[in-house]
């Protein structure tokens, strides 16, 4: 469908070009022709009439082939401008989302770090086996979100999924590159 609509958009160009010259350029050119002395100013309305009789159809189909051409023209860079504009609109959004995880990935890591080293730095002395249990899911949440934002950045493909079984939204689906990332941080 998306090939269909610019060649329609150029055939009708083509067609409204080819239109316009039969139907105003030739009669322009047969008052002109007729202003010129030919005809006496009473007869030139009936001259330009005639220009869309069938014995003049030799006459006009040059023009109509002149419009049709320039509307071809025209129909093409209307269709090659809207594509344009589309290409420039994709890769406005891509550079948005550029920056947008940039920006995020700069919070969300510093802040990570935060929590992640205090939480660290916490466990070191904290004698109370309930507040350690509180502090190391503190640590550990703050490594599952430095492990999201690192697959966010190394995404090489695109894979979606449904936010959930009922939603229509979808999210990217990092889940396997995040088990990994996760396993060689406990790992380590």
């Amino acid at each position: 469908m998306a090939r269909l609509f610019p060649r329609r958009t150029v055939l009708i160009y083509t067609l409204a070009g080819a239109a316009i010259g039969f139907a105003l350029l030739h009669p322009y050119t047969m008052l002109v022709y007729g202003i010129h002395g030919k005809y006496e100013a009473t007869a030139l309305l009936s001259h330009i009439a005639d220009s869309f009789t069938p014995s003049m159809l030799h006459m006009g189909l040059p023009f109509a082939l002149i419009g049709g051409i320039a509307g071809l023209f025209f129909g093409y860079w209307l269709v090659s401008e809207k594509k344009r504009e589309q290409v420039e609109m994709r890769a406005c959004a891509v550079n948005t989302l550029k920056q947008l995880m940039v920006t995020l990935s700069h919070y969300l890591l510093n802040a990570s770090a935060v929590m992640g080293g205090y939480a660290a730095h916490v466990l070191k002395t904290e004698k109370d086996a309930d507040l350690r249990k509180h502090i190391e899911a503190i640590r550990e949440e703050a490594e599952y979100v430095e492990a999201v934002v690192k697959s966010l950045q190394s995404l090489e493909a695109i894979v979606t999924e449904r936010y959930s079984k009922d939603s229509e939204t979808m999210m990217l689906d990092i889940k396997s590159d995040l088990e990994k990332r996760l396993a060689e941080k406990k790992a380590a």
